[in-house]
Formats: structure tokens, C-alpha cells, sequence
């Protein structure tokens, strides 16, 4: 099976309008991100295009996705909500009967 190589972007730049200029400094990749008022990535500089480029700011840091269906049975052991603010929410969402929001019979 084929594996992608992996780079890591770094945010070189953020203009005071927002912009953020990031880069690759495994392949050369450039880009420039603006987020207001509507999201536009501008590649400048394409580098290795079959790499899987991954980054964040500000202690966020982006992994490796990990898909699985709504039905796996280790989904809520594996993501539990721990952040007592979250509580009321994670109630309201318990309570809320969403599955006859969208039933057309009912």
C-alpha cells in the first residue's frame, strides 16, 4: 500500500488584515490563507503535491484523521465531552428529539 509522505506547514506571516502566509519547509509549498470575510487559500508555491500537508497556531496542532461510523460501538469511549461547560449542552442535545426534525410522516 502506497504511504503519503507527511509534512508539517509553518505560519510564517499574518498580515494585519488577517492573512497568513504558511509554507513547507520539507518541499517548498506556499500558501496564503484569508479567513474574513469569506475563506480563500491562494496556493503560491505547490511543492509535493501527493504529500499530506498538515499545521496549526497557537498550540492547535492538526493529526492524522481517524473515520469511523456513528454506529461504532468505541466512539463515545474514545471521545468522552470531560469540560464541565459542555454539561447543559451535552444535556439539551440528549433531550432534543432531533430524529422527528426531519421525518416527513410525522
Amino acid at each position: 500500500m502506497f504511504q503519503q509522505p507527511r509534512h508539517e506547514m509553518q505560519l510564517k506571516t499574518e498580515s494585519t488584515s488577517g492573512a497568513e502566509l504558511w509554507y513547507c519547509p520539507r518541499c517548498g509549498r506556499r500558501l496564503l490563507l484569508d479567513w474574513e470575510p469569506k475563506f480563500k487559500k491562494t496556493i503560491l508555491e505547490a511543492g509535493d503535491e501527493y504529500a499530506i500537508h498538515s499545521g496549526g497556531k497557537g498550540g492547535l496542532r492538526m493529526g492524522r484523521t481517524q473515520i469511523m461510523t456513528v454506529n461504532d460501538p468505541s466512539f463515545e469511549e474514545e471521545h468522552p465531552i470531560e469540560d464541565a461547560r459542555l454539561a447543559p449542552w451535552e444535556e439539551w442535545l440528549e433531550e432534543s428529539d432531533f430524529e422527528d426534525l426531519w421525518d416527513d410522516e410525522a
